[in-house]
């Protein structure tokens, strides 16, 4: 991992179906991150191209949908790539993308864009939640990607609630790892401080960091998105967090000799137990053994 790396997470706030017009503005705060903050990485919400789904399946809007998602390479990346080679960043971006070639489908994605404009990688989202599956296709597979940051894994929202995930990033060569979060006010469901928390966890879990962007605004469907985005280090100290839901950014610098640091400290990969944790990838239809006490 490079020894510093500048980051900016952009507490968005999309408006409903207009990608073309979020994609500008997008672009527009690329350009800000790196001439204010010397950005190297710049990061938006989930669904930021097109803000998050209704809360109910509706045929109408499912086809005003997919008329405003768009492949990857598209568009919007082609947007933030030309801002990304203007600022010799990378940028994370959370979009509604069309399946390849499979009319009607969509995938709810993270895109890693590179500083010479380029797609670098996608991530589909892993767990859809709730009404996402209306729309949504799950994604089947969990990668990495290198670059000249550090090795990334991107994560889309629901995706942090399972460990398992972030935990074979990691294993996989992870160093940073970017959360894309459409979370909105949900009193007595999620508290308020759930981004800190889930960021602070997962880094120190997996000694990496770990870096949650959630959106702002509030949408046709009167969600009211309620931002503090947070940056944790390998250790799961908060490195930057928002207490607002306003419309800005969180940044922080990533030190490389940190989570060196921390890997040397604790050996947690090291120290694994593998041939005790089956149970953790059974299925439930599957028997589960019985636990034997001592």
């Amino acid at each position: 991992m490079k020894d510093d790396v500048r980051v900016s997470l952009v507490q968005f706030s999309s408006t409903p179906l207009d990608s073309t017009g979020n994609a500008k503005r997008m672009a527009a705060f690329v350009d800000q991150e790196a001439r204010e903050h010397g950005a190297e990485l710049v990061v938006f919400p989930e669904l930021s191209t097109t803000g998050y789904v209704r809360s109910a399946r509706d045929d109408a809007y499912a086809e005003l949908l997919y008329a405003a998602s768009e492949p990857v390479p598209g568009p919007t990346t082609e947007v933030l790539g030309e801002a990304a080679r203007r600022a010799g960043a990378h940028v994370v971006v959370g979009l509604s993308q069309r399946h390849p070639y499979v009319p009607e489908v969509l995938f709810n994605s993270a895109v890693l864009i590179g500083p010479s404009g380029d797609v670098l990688g996608v991530q589909h989202k892993v767990h859809p939640c709730r009404d996402e599956k209306e729309y949504y296709v799950p994604g089947d597979e969990i990668a990495v990607f290198p670059t000249s940051l550090g090795t990334l894994a991107l994560n889309v929202c629901y995706d942090v609630r399972f460990p398992e995930m972030a935990r074979v990033q990691t294993l996989a060569g992870a160093e940073i790892v970017v959360s894309l979060w459409a979370s909105a006010v949900q009193p007595g469901k999620v508290p308020s401080d759930s981004i800190v928390a889930r960021c602070a966890t997962r880094a120190m879990e997996n000694a990496v960091f770990f870096l949650g962007c959630n959106r702002t605004g509030i949408d046709d469907d009167n969600l009211h998105f309620y931002g503090r985005s947070a940056v944790a280090g390998p250790s799961g100290d908060v490195l930057a967090s928002s207490d607002n839901d306003r419309e800005n950014a969180v940044r922080a610098v990533l030190r490389g000799a940190d989570l060196r640091a921390q890997r040397r400290y604790l050996t947690i990969f090291r120290d694994r137990r593998p041939e005790l944790y089956g149970r953790v990838v059974e299925p439930l239809s599957r028997p589960a053994p019985p636990v034997v006490g001592t």
